[in-house]
C-alpha cells in the first residue's frame, strides 16, 4: 500500500492529471483513517518533503511509509514522465566470439550461416565476429594463434591437426552428410531416360560410360557411391578431373556428360542449366556417406578448459540453428541471406533444399565419423594414424550434451 501510495502521490504531483490528484485525496482520507497521521494540505509534500514529528501520532507507521517513499522517490519520479522503463532495461552486453572460417561465402558451411543470420547468437548472448583465413589450407592458424576463439574446421583441416596431435578440441558438428551430390545435364537424362524413381544401380547403370567431372580429390567419395551399389567407378564410368572454377562450364560446353560437385557449382549447374540430381549424397541417399562428421567447430584445449561458457554458448547457438534448420525451410533461407553469405534467393532455395538433410539433428561430435573420414577425405599435412591416437583425445563432446534435436 505505501508504495502504491507514492506513485499515486507522484503521478498527481508531476503529472497533474485529473484522475490522479482526485486518487491522492482520497490517500489522504486514508493516511488519516488507516495510520492516524494527519492528512498535509499539499499531498504531494509527502512525498518529496516528508512528514515532521508535529504531525501526531501516526509517527511510527510513517517511518514504515518513510523507507519506501525514499526508495521510490526517483523511481517514481522518473516513471511519472516516462524515463524509468529505458533507465532499468538496459540491454545486456553480448559478448564477442571470434569464428576463423575458411571462407564467408560457403554454404557447406550452412549451420553456422544460419546461426549468424537467424540471431542464434545473439539469443545466446554472443556478437559473432567472423575472420576468414588467409586460405582454406590456413584456417586454424588464427585459433592457435590466439586471434579467434572459434575455428570452421573441413576434415582435412582438423585430421591434419590430430594426425600433429594439435591441441584442437571439436565440439559442434555442422555437416554429417556429404556435401558433393551427382548431377547430369539435361539432355543426357533425357536420352538415357534416367529417373529419380529407380533404383541407385539402376540410375548409375543408365550412366553407364558418362563422362564424370570432378575435383581431384573427391574420387575416394565418387568410388564409395559407385561401389554401394555394387559398382565400379572406374569401369562404369570416365572419370574427369576437373578444378571447381571451371565444373559448370565444362558441363555446358558439353565436355562432361555429369558433375560430382557442390556448392557453389551443384547449385547452379541445376538452377541454370536444367541438370538432374541423379543421387543425392547429402539427402542420406548413401548410408556409408552419411551420418558422419564433416565440417565442426573447434577450439583449443586451453579455450575449452578457461571459457566452458563461451564453447557452451556457441554450441547452443548451433543447435537453435540446426533446429530451424529441420522446421522452416523458408525461415532458413532468410537466415541464409541475412548472414551475408549468399544473396542469390533462387540458388540459395536449391541448394538448401539439398543440404538441409545433411545438418545434423544435434551439434554431437561423430567419433565414428571422424575415423571413417581418414578413408574418404585427404588430410593436410597427413591423415592420422586412429591405431595410434584416439579420436576422443581431440573431442570436447561435453558441450552437446543435453541438446536433443527435434525435427
Amino acid at each position: 500500500m505505501a508504495a502504491l501510495f507514492a506513485a499515486t502521490i507522484c503521478a498527481s504531483a508531476l503529472c497533474g492529471a485529473p484522475a490522479a490528484a482526485n486518487k491522492a485525496n482520497s490517500e489522504a482520507e486514508f493516511l488519516k483513517r488507516e495510520m492516524n497521521i494527519p492528512a498535509p494540505k499539499d499531498i504531494a509534500s509527502l512525498y518529496f518533503y516528508g512528514y515532521n514529528d508535529s504531525m501526531g501520532p501516526g509517527k511510527r507507521n510513517l517511518h514504515r511509509l518513510a523507507s519506501v517513499c525514499g526508495l521510490l522517490r526517483a523511481l517514481v519520479l522518473l516513471a511519472a514522465c516516462g524515463l524509468a522503463a529505458p533507465a532499468l532495461a538496459q540491454p545486456r552486453a553480448l559478448e564477442p566470439v571470434r569464428i576463423e572460417v575458411p571462407s564467408a561465402t560457403n554454404l557447406q558451411f550452412f549451420a553456422l550461416w544460419v546461426a549468424v543470420g537467424s540471431g542464434a547468437f545473439k539469443a545466446e548472448g554472443l556478437e559473432p565476429r567472423i575472420l576468414v583465413a588467409p586460405s582454406p589450407r590456413l584456417s586454424g592458424e588464427m585459433l592457435f594463434r590466439g586471434d579467434a576463439d572459434v575455428a570452421l574446421l573441413p576434415p582435412p583441416m582438423f585430421l591434419g591437426m590430430m594426425a600433429e596431435e594439435k591441441p584442437v578440441r571439436l565440439f559442434a558438428s555442422l555437416l554429417a552428410n556429404e556435401p558433393i551430390n551427382l548431377v547430369v545435364r539435361k539432355d543426357v537424362a533425357e536420352a538415357r531416360a534416367i529417373s529419380g524413381r529407380s533404383s541407385l544401380r539402376e540410375r548409375l547403370l543408365a550412366l553407364r560410360g558418362a563422362r564424370i567431372g570432378l575435383a581431384s580429390e573427391v574420387g575416394p567419395r565418387l568410388r564409395t557411391l559407385y561401389a554401394s551399389a555394387g559398382l565400379d567407378a572406374e569401369k562404369d564410368a570416365q572419370l574427369v578431373v576437373v578444378a571447381g572454377p571451371e565444373q559448370v562450364k565444362e558441363l555446358a560446353d558439353r565436355k562432361v556428360d555429369a558433375l560430382f560437385a557442390h556448392t557453389p557449382y551443384l547449385e547452379t549447374a541445376l538452377v541454370q542449366y536444367g541438370a538432374m540430381l541423379v543421387v543425392g549424397t547429402s539427402k542420406g541417399e548413401i548410408p556409408a556417406l552419411s551420418q558422419g562428421q564433416i565440417h565442426a567447430l573447434a577450439t583449443t584445449r586451453a579455450v575449452a578448459a578457461s571459457r566452458p561458457e563461451l564453447i557452451g554458448a556457441v554450441t547452443r547457438a548451433i543447435a537453435r540453428a540446426e533446429r530451424l534448420i529441420h522446421s522452416d525451410a523458408g525461415a532458413t533461407v532468410d537466415a541464409l541471406i541475412a548472414s551475408g553469405a549468399t544473396t542469390d534467393r533462387r540458388l540459395t532455395e536449391a541448394i538448401a533444399a539439398i543440404y538441409a538433410p545433411a545438418v545434423p539433428d544435434t551439434p554431437r561430435i561423430s567419433l565414428d565419423g571422424i575415423v571413417r573420414d581418414a578413408k574418404l577425405y585427404p588430410a593436410h599435412p597427413r591423415a592420422p594414424d586412429f591405431g595410434r591416437v584416439k579420436a576422443s583425445d581431440y573431442v570436447s563432446a561435453e558441450f552437446a550434451e543435453g541438446l536433443d534435436g527435434k525435427r
